[in-house]
Order: structure tokens, then sequence, then C-alpha cells
């Protein structure tokens, strides 16, 4: 008797092992904050049925991954050329050309739109199956990038407005270079980021 419950244990604790293993296998074992959120075993789309951790699921968000990456490499194209034209138009506004001060403002808007929609494509994508540690990766400096055009974007808004609000003509020329160079700095950022991921 005691050797049938023994073996009737030995079985179910290796099926529930398995079952753990089977669900924590289908994720990587390093997720940011944010994926593990969404997409951990008690994420947000776990908890709410969205998106049960199934081995069917896991296939259909990494399907789902795919696409949404290649829309956000396309979209970090569009935001980099948004960007340029607004920067064109800045360096007009900021040599007093009359006109384009305007233009320039509705560029900005639309640059941060996609910018955003954008890097929210890659925040949002669920996780891959493993992550690998490699810090010098073309996908490790993409997101050390990130970072910086990020904090960039943010500065530039912030500055255009302190340009557009600035008191007097010292201060408003004073604003306007250092608006300019964080927006170069940023755009360089993107820009480095977009090719480290695209030629790799």
């Amino acid at each position: 008797m005691r050797a049938i419950l023994f073996v009737f244990l030995l079985f179910h604790f290796n099926q529930v092992l398995n079952s753990q293993t089977d669900t924590t296998s289908l994720l990587p074992s390093k997720m940011s904050i944010l994926e593990k959120g969404l997409w951990g075993e008690r994420g947000l789309f776990r908890i709410t049925g969205l998106a049960p951790l199934t081995l069917q699921a896991r296939q259909s968000e990494l399907k789902l991954r795919r696409t949404m990456l290649s829309i956000h490499q396309l979209g970090g194209f569009a935001t980099l050329g948004l960007m340029a034209i607004s920067a064109y138009y800045g360096k007009k506004a900021y040599d007093l050309v009359p006109g384009y001060a305007e233009k320039h403002r509705t560029l900005v808007r639309a640059t941060i739109a996609s910018y955003s929609l954008t890097a929210l494509l890659a925040l949002m994508s669920p996780p891959p199956l493993i992550k690998r540690d490699d810090k010098w990766s073309s996908l490790a400096i993409h997101k050390t990038l990130a970072w910086i055009h990020g904090a960039g974007m943010v500065a530039t808004a912030i500055l255009g407005r302190q340009v557009r609000e600035s008191a007097n003509l010292e201060e408003y020329n004073r604003l306007k270079k250092i608006h300019m160079g964080v927006a170069i700095a940023t755009f360089t950022a993107l820009a480095s980021s977009m090719i480290v991921i695209t030629f790799r």
C-alpha cells in the first residue's frame, strides 16, 4: 500500500513539476518590469485571460511580436524623416524666415506622435522566448541609444516651449542654440539606433 501511495505521489509531483516547467519555459528567464507586468505569468494579459500562457498562445504572441517590431522599425524611419523635415523648418524659423515657425510646430507635433506610437510598439510587444546577455550586441546598443534619444525628445520639446515663451531677445537666442544642439544630438542618437539595428 505504501509503495502504491509513494508511486502515486511521485507521479503527481512529476506532473506538477512538468506543468510548472512547461509554463515557465514559455517565457524568457529575464524580463523587464513592463514585460513582467504585461506578459509575465501573472501579468495583465494573463490574469485578464486575453493571452493565456500556453504553447499555442505563445506561438501567436511571437508572430505578433515580429509584426509589432517590423512596424516599429518602419515607424523609426518615418519618425527620422519627420524629425529631419521639422529640423529644416526649425532652422528656417531660427533664421526668422516668415511662416516657418508654425509649420515647424506642426511638424514637431507629428514627430512626437510618430515617435510615441513607434516606442509603444516596442514597449508593448510580447517578450521573445530567449533573451541573450550580450552587452555589446546590436540590440543592446539600440536599447541604450533609445534611452538617449528618448531623453532628447523630452528635452527638445521642453526647450522648444521655453524658446517660444522667452522674455527677451537675448534669452530667446540662447535657448534657441541649446534647443538646436539638443535636437541635433537627439536626431543623431535616433539615426544611430536605426543604423545599428538595421545593418546588424
